[in-house]
């Protein structure tokens, strides 16, 4: 196979910056101003332009790119942060950045290329250097410079531009052919590794459903890779066998191997992540004994424990779509955020009102009940033989909610503090449906719908003015070159009831109110009733206090049955507290009460 790298001629006769050695090139680098990181951004880019097409010895471009790169890496770092966490549709400041730091990304793969090429080419002239190392070392610098490439646009969610992955493949399937691919090298700063770890991990970017993560899981999991990496076998295609493979020939990611066109041959590679899986297997289990911590990696970053469901998932199985989508051109109306669902689904009731109904703050606030005579609840006064109870009453209690006047005093002050009417804070979007499954929405986002949007975001959906509101998640986003941006809808259920709730503390201060939502049970397809909350604050074997109006009842939060980074979904039980069992007995002989908590026990 014949490796296809492109290099710029050497055509430049002088260089002005500094002289060509690395101790002026770190000299000139210590004197940026690093705090101004446009002015550091046009420097680099102009001096590793110019050193590109620069004739000098290739340890001699090394050593350079080796005194430049400490700068370099701290402002792609700083330049990252003016791009990352902005709206879907860049602005263009924002956008402007992460073309410079694409175009950083590109020179130092481009300066690192250079010389492992060169070495090869001048392997007999070279004095006092290994040519061996030089190559393997400037392969890797070079690979990880690409990967980090790759890793932008995913966390921008745009297309790999043309020859990205060509050149990754190119750079490594070099390294294989100089027989350099898995010897170490020490890097101290971005990670020792072999060019063969460093490939890997850029490469499992392409494998992992990037466009279904956010920004900062993509950089926890780039970061996780570093170590991970070893867990990652690449096999031969005569003798080894993997959920995915690669072409070293090709522009393309990796693909499911059983979808790999025509017959296996000497440029592919099997990627063989079963290892891998098995490793966050346990670590899955380590973390749920733990409590969900997360997991901690060695630079200090915690992944979420979402996260490894996320990557068990697409590193150990092919997914398969399961359902036909059909091109659609009509609209619906969404809405973004557990706050946006209550508002619009309790039709238009701020959280205060459906805490406490639709009452005035003078008319609901408590009285003081050693004041006022004491009147038992009947039951049957608040009977509505016209709806549906929503749980069975055979495993729950209702009854009136009494709260404090510093409770209902903080929820008056939340509402106020959000600034502006209710139909102000709590905006509804027509989006255009691209195209539709039983399962979802494929929606085109233009410019001027909400750009903080991310994936794993609670979503309603509404396709009529009559119509409930679906509850759905935001499952990948993509940009597509000339053609706006794409964001996937997974629904979750076709209704939800909106709530308060609070956990329910034996000891210390009263839990504050939490917007959440629940998901009723769906028969038909063997759905249980499911709670929605916010992504901390609950956890599970929690017992919790739904309250809403006049009404509230209790449940113990079971299983954890999804999550992400802004909400988690937990299958629930009704329950009932002591005092409501020995209430409900009061009328029996003396000690049935008794009896009867013991057989609830």
């Amino acid at each position: 196979m014949p490796i296809k790298l492109r290099i710029p001629n050497q055509d430049l006769l002088e260089f002005t910056l500094f002289e060509l050695n690395a101790e002026e090139a770190q000299t000139w680098a210590q004197g940026l101003a690093i705090t101004d990181t446009r002015h550091v951004v046009q420097q680099l880019r102009q001096a590793i332009s110019e050193l590109n097409r620069v004739n000098i010895s290739p340890d001699v471009r090394f050593d350079i790119m080796e005194a430049l790169r400490p700068n370099l890496q701290i402002t792609l770092v700083a330049l990252s942060k003016l791009f990352l966490n902005q709206p879907l549709t860049l602005p263009e400041d924002p956008r402007q950045m992460s073309e410079l730091a694409n175009t950083l990304h590109s020179l130092a793969t481009t300066a690192y290329t250079m010389v492992a090429v060169h070495t090869i080419q001048q392997r007999e002239s070279l004095q006092g250097v290994n040519p061996a190392r030089l190559v393997c070392e400037a392969l890797q610098r070079a690979i990880g410079f690409a990967g980090r490439k790759i890793l932008q646009t995913y966390q921008l969610y745009q297309p790999i531009e043309p020859f990205a992955w060509l050149e990754i493949h190119q750079l490594y399937a070099l390294a294989e052919r100089q027989q350099l691919a898995h010897l170490p090298v020490v890097d101290k700063l971005t990670g020792s590794g072999s060019i063969c770890k460093t490939y890997l991990r850029a490469t499992l970017l392409g494998c992992c459903k990037a466009n279904q993560l956010r920004q900062t899981d993509l950089a926890g999991i780039y970061e996780g890779l570093l170590d991970w990496a070893d867990y990652i076998h690449l096999e031969d295609p005569q003798t080894g066998e993997g959920l995915f493979q690669v072409d070293l020939s090709s522009d393309q990611p990796p693909v499911y191997s059983s979808l790999y066109p025509g017959s296996s041959n000497s440029n592919s590679r099997f990627i063989d992540t079963s290892p891998l899986v098995e490793h966050l297997k346990v670590l899955k289990k380590d973390d749920s004994r733990s409590g969900k911590p997360g997991i901690a990696l060695r630079d200090g970053t915690v992944l979420p424990s979402n996260l490894l469901d996320h990557l068990i998932g697409s590193l150990g199985t092919m997914s398969k779509r399961n359902f036909t989508r059909t091109s659609a051109g009509n609209e619906v109306t969404i809405t973004l955020g557990l706050s946006n669902a209550l508002y619009f689904i309790s039709g238009g009731l701020t959280f205060h009102q459906l805490v406490y109904g639709g009452k005035t703050d003078a008319q609901h606030r408590p009285a003081n009940p050693f004041m006022v005579p004491t009147r038992h609840h009947d039951a049957w006064e608040a009977a509505n033989p016209d709806k549906e109870p929503l749980r069975d009453e055979a495993d729950h209690s209702t009854e009136d909610i009494t709260v404090d006047e510093a409770t209902l005093a903080n929820l008056e002050h939340q509402e106020k503090s959000a600034g502006g009417s209710s139909r102000e804070r709590h905006r509804a979007f027509a989006v255009k449906i691209m195209d539709a499954s039983p399962g979802g929405y494929c929606l085109e986002w233009s410019a001027d719908l909400p750009g903080d949007i991310k994936t794993g975001d609670i979503i309603s959906v509404s396709d009529g003015d009559d119509a409930d509101w679906m509850i759905g998640v935001t499952r990948w986003v993509s940009q597509l070159q000339n053609a706006g941006t794409l964001v996937g809808v997974e629904l979750l259920s076709p209704k939800a009831m909106p709530y308060a709730a609070k956990v329910v503390q034996t000891t210390g201060a009263e839990a504050e109110l939490t917007r959440v939502l629940l998901l009723p049970e769906i028969k038909l397809v063997g759905q249980p009733h499911t709670l929605i909350t916010p992504r901390t604050g609950f956890r599970e074997h929690q017992k919790v206090s739904l309250i809403r109006d006049e009404e509230q009842f209790y449940i113990q939060l079971l299983r954890q049955v999804a999550a992400t980074g802004s909400f988690a979904q937990f299958d629930f039980r009704y329950i009932k507290l002591l005092e409501d069992v020995i209430a409900e007995d009061k009328s029996g002989p003396l000690g049935a009460a008794y009896d009867s908590v013991w057989t609830n026990i």
